[in-house]
């Protein structure tokens, strides 16, 4: 990274001695010491803790890591034993229980290093978007995250990454410039557009099927402030306002990421009492050119007279007080789907399906705006397709209780029929829910030549499938867009 690096976070490298002696559960901890956890011993029921508490692991072991070489040493060992292997920092978007499994825990591994001078960081595999943004904001610069700083950058950009500024600069898996990689024979490589393309390709949107990624090198975006915020409105107005919010997309420039939610809360003490039991339209927006020019390109919103208005000057490092995304674990049912166009027939029947007249679970109904850069195939391509939708889905539950989890999910599909006609049959990588682990499901994440290519990739990087507790590439019949 140069010099004139800034480090943040732990940095160092330490070596740990390579595995010796024949492979078992115990060469683990002859080779890594205190970094192995073992059913029973006394951090194991915290290390094995996921974000979303929907899938609760049970590993045979867990690997602390603090190095890439830990990686290669917990890889090479379990590798020789044949265990599956599970990577995870937070556990947002994890798909499997990594029971029966190697789990290699990346939150100590969460170093971020900033080159000034050439915009760029280097994150390693556990470090969260929040410490990205520390590191970065200082200089003026800002990655590009996504809606929270909690998530894990690692997996967040190896299923794509659907930036609050991507109308602007795309998917963040398009600015990934190299990629550290330990694969399942326990080495560890080094992927950029010259060294392994083809891989280098495929973990940028393929997750973690071809290893464990212990650090990537990204652009980051000379951004220091944006006009952010979120403009409410009433369920008497909701129908209106989210029409109005549909035609208005249309007339925006790209320096303007919008999302916009049906949100119902509630009807419990711990909600605020003008909210409790309520149904609120929520429009969230991001513009990261002029104060003026956001106003100019908010206007037609703002003539709907929002309940509130919240739009203001934000400087990158408080980002997340715009979208205030959950910071607690907790059990998530969640689906998704991609809208290609959204017409006045299309609106109205999302509206149909989940405005102000729908009786639904408390949760929130989620309608992302694409297009723009998102739209644009990056100079050195990757794994993420689905271009040509304008709107993402996505639909999030919150599971009070373990049995409200069946019915959740039952009304989540019912959800999905009921607006099947607007959908490509598509989905994005970063949105596969913990239903969506069939091979059928997942290859819906990808474009048809993507996924034929993955399946080749995966057969040669990881024959065994030992990385397979995550949206699996496996052989299944693969997506084709309706009229292909």
């Amino acid at each position: 990274m140069g010099a004139a690096a800034l480090a943040f976070g732990s940095v160092t490298h330490e070596g740990v001695a390579a595995a010796a002696g024949r492979p078992s559960p115990d060469g683990l901890r002859e080779a890594l010491g205190h970094k192995v956890l073992f059913p029973g011993d006394r951090r194991y029921d915290e290390e094995r803790a996921a974000f979303n508490t929907l899938v609760q692991h049970h590993p045979k072991a867990i690997v602390l890591a603090e190095s890439s070489q830990d990686v290669e040493t917990a890889v090479r060992i379990v590798a020789a034993l044949g265990w599956p292997i599970a990577v995870q920092a937070t556990g947002h978007g994890i798909g499997l229980p990594a029971n029966g499994a190697l789990l290699i825990n990346m939150r100590k591994l969460n170093g971020v290093s900033i080159d000034p001078r050439a915009g760029t960081a280097r994150i390693q595999g556990g470090a969260t978007w929040g410490d990205v943004v520390a590191a970065a904001a200082p200089l003026g610069l800002a990655p590009p995250a996504g809606t929270t700083s909690h998530v894990g950058a690692t997996g967040y950009m190896s299923g794509g990454g659907v930036s609050f500024i991507g109308r602007a600069y795309g998917h963040a898996a398009d600015r990934v410039r190299a990629v550290e990689l330990v694969t399942p024979d326990g080495r560890r490589r080094h992927l950029s557009p010259h060294d392994e393309p083809g891989l280098f390709w495929a973990v940028r949107g393929g997750k973690s099927n071809f290893g464990a990624i212990t650090s990537f090198d990204i652009d980051l975006l000379p951004i220091s402030r944006v006009y952010a915020g979120e403009l409410t409105f009433p369920a008497e107005s909701a129908a209106e306002a989210f029409t109005a919010y549909v035609a208005w997309t249309a007339t925006v420039s790209d320096e303007m990421t919008s999302l916009v939610s049906f949100t119902r809360y509630p009807d419990t003490p711990e909600v605020p009492p003008q909210q409790r039991g309520k149904l609120v339209l929520g429009v969230k927006v991001v513009h990261i050119g002029s104060r003026a020019d956001a106003d100019r390109e908010l206007r037609p919103l703002r003539a709907r007279r929002p309940a509130t208005d919240s739009v203001a000057e934000v400087p990158i490092a408080r980002l997340d007080t715009v979208f205030q995304g959950p910071t607690e674990p907790g059990a998530i049912v969640s689906s998704s789907g991609l809208i290609r166009r959204l017409d006045a027939r299309g609106t109205e029947a999302v509206l149909r399906a989940v405005g102000p007249g729908a009786e639904l679970s408390p949760g929130s109904v989620e309608i992302r705006q694409l297009g723009g850069r998102f739209a644009h195939r990056p100079a050195t391509p990757n794994a993420i397709g689905h271009r040509d939708a304008l709107f993402a889905l996505f639909f999030a539950n919150p599971a009070p209780t373990r049995d409200r989890v069946e019915p959740l999910e039952r009304e989540q599909r019912a959800l999905l029929a009921r607006v099947g006609p607007l959908l490509t049959g598509g989905r994005l990588p970063n949105f596969l829910g913990t239903e969506d682990t069939t091979p059928e499901a997942v290859s819906s994440g990808y474009e048809t030549a993507d996924w034929e290519r993955l399946l080749r990739i995966k057969r040669s990087v990881d024959p065994r499938n030992l990385f397979r507790i995550n949206h699996n590439i496996r052989r299944c019949v693969p997506f084709r867009a309706p009229g292909a």
